[in-house]
């Protein structure tokens, strides 16, 4: 869960919301919260996030403690698409998947699901910097 301004965070405005979106997610797909990586006031576009840090370290130390990441929307998890891909990528090769549940895409291993998530990519990277120039 992220909100990328202050005025979401100092109101309260967008994590409560995803984490009931996260928790009937969960329950509707038989899917055991594991864990909850929480951001406030953190921009997508890069991964100098302690809470993302953390989440890519834990579903990559070994240890298996989930197989999945599951957020609102992939802007959520990564703005920036290069760096996107490089996550999702060291991921798989520990077997965990980024699921989106407002932007479902299907089985990853299908071209054409995998192309489909590329293109929300590249709509959300330019979607991130008109919002950044219209709240300056």
């Amino acid at each position: 869960m992220r909100v990328s301004t202050g005025r979401q965070a100092e109101h309260d405005l967008s994590i409560p919301d995803q984490r009931r979106e996260l928790t009937a997610w969960c329950r509707a797909n038989s899917c055991t919260l594991a864990a909850e990586f929480v951001e406030a006031v953190a921009s997508a576009a890069d991964d100098r996030r302690p809470a993302f840090q953390q989440m890519i370290e834990r579903s990559c130390d070994g240890g298996q403690a989930f197989d999945c990441i599951v957020v609102h929307s992939y802007s959520r998890f990564f703005r920036e698409v290069f760096e996107q891909e490089f996550y999702l990528r060291k991921l798989a090769k520990h077997g965990v998947r980024v699921i989106s549940m407002t932007q479902p895409v299907g089985n990853e291993t299908e071209p054409v699901h995998a192309m489909m998530r590329k293109v929300i990519a590249l709509f959300d990277c330019p979607s991130s910097d008109n919002l950044r120039q219209m709240a300056a």
